[in-house]
């Protein structure tokens, strides 16, 4: 009620009054935030004392700010370079892509190598049923025909015998592997003795060792399955070798089951001695050298009996036990006993077939010669 009541000089000077307070509070606001202003770069300029210019540095590196980005998130490596030990690391980690890559392709040789031997023994079997097929029911003495199955039957376990050399090759380089990996790993092991090494050099040689040990296994593995399966094509092999030559004399009299009488043990023959002059002026049919043991020269033999006999039906051979000098005259005599028993094997009756010995200062290891007649 008395603010209704003012007369106009009151009022006039109420908003005088409030003019002058309104003005006096906005130069109070002034002059505080000017205070303030003031008192936060005294307090920025103390800081920047305080740590030797380290804001103002930040404030420059705000309008440039990659150089600070850049050092923060790069690898201990990028300040250090590689290592001494770190380079042992990459080339032991490209010795090894060397041996993995030797390992894997060892394994595709040899499942090579068994589908190309499984295959000629199938081959082999084949002829050989077919042989004995024909065999079992009766022929003719000598066919043709079965001389030529005999033959291809020959040749396809002289190549399952080659499959055994191959197999003994691809050994050997199995062996080599096992080798190099055995020393990769000492060098690797050796490595983290090394001075100067990072922790990501150390992280590098284990899983790499890891790996290597790894390969190892499959390596040794490897190698274990190649001697076995040498073993067994070796003992395969000489089986079916002396099985062809019984295959061979059953072709020669037309049947499976010869008549009684014509396989009857011999006895033991004479054996002449002579001397390499009276065989000076004659060619071998056959040299058989009995420097290994399990020597396998019945195959070749019966080939060379069947030549000379096509050609001279009715040849004799003189069968000669050949001694080095000074030498086991008895090694020798053994050894042509049972080229002996060989021969008469396939067929060729024991009256064709004269004995003899002698020495000889050219053999170094008993020997068997054979000469027609």
């Amino acid at each position: 009620m008395q603010v209704q009541g003012l007369c106009n000089r009151d009022l006039g000077h109420r908003v005088g009054i409030d003019e002058h307070l309104s003005q006096t509070s906005s130069r109070a606001r002034v002059m505080w935030a000017k205070h303030l202003t003031l008192a936060a770069l005294m307090v920025g300029l103390s800081a920047c004392a305080g740590t030797g210019g380290l804001a103002v540095k930040g404030a420059n590196a705000a309008e440039d700010g990659s150089a600070v980005q850049a050092s923060a998130v790069a690898p201990a490596s990028s300040k250090f370079g590689p290592t001494a030990v770190g380079q042992k690391a990459a080339q032991f980690r490209a010795d090894f892509e060397k041996l993995r890559q030797n390992t894997q392709t060892r394994a595709a040789q040899l499942e090579t190598i068994r589908n190309q031997t499984v295959a000629n023994v199938n081959s082999y079997h084949t002829l050989v049923g077919s042989i004995r097929s024909r065999l079992q029911m009766g022929s003719t003495p000598g066919n043709p025909e079965l001389l030529a199955n005999w033959s291809q039957a020959q040749t396809q376990l002289t190549q399952i015998d080659s499959d055994i050399g191959t197999l003994n090759q691809l050994s050997a380089q199995v062996s080599g592997d096992a080798g190099t990996s055995s020393f990769l790993l000492e060098n690797i092991r050796a490595a983290y003795s090394l001075s100067g090494a990072l922790e990501e050099d150390h992280r590098q040689l284990r899983l790499l060792e890891d790996e290597v040990n790894q390969n190892a296994i499959v390596i040794d593995r490897a190698l274990l399955s190649l001697n076995n399966e040498i073993n067994r094509q070796q003992t395969y092999v000489t089986t079916e070798r002396t099985s062809l030559v019984q295959l061979a004399a059953d072709i020669n009299v037309g049947q499976s089951y010869p008549i009684a009488g014509a396989r009857r043990t011999m006895a033991p023959k004479t054996v002449a001695a002579v001397t390499p002059a009276n065989f000076a002026d004659k060619k071998p049919l056959v040299v058989i050298r009995f420097d290994k043991p399990d020597v396998a020269y019945e195959p070749a033999l019966y080939q060379a009996l069947s030549k000379a006999l096509e050609r001279r039906p009715d040849a004799t051979f003189d069968l000669v036990a050949v001694a080095p000098k000074d030498g086991n005259a008895a090694a020798a005599r053994k050894e042509a006993d049972s080229v002996f028993k060989s021969m008469t094997n396939m067929g060729l009756p024991a009256e064709r077939v004269a004995m003899a010995s002698m020495a000889s200062t050219t053999a170094a290891t008993p020997e068997v010669h054979i000469y027609v007649h």
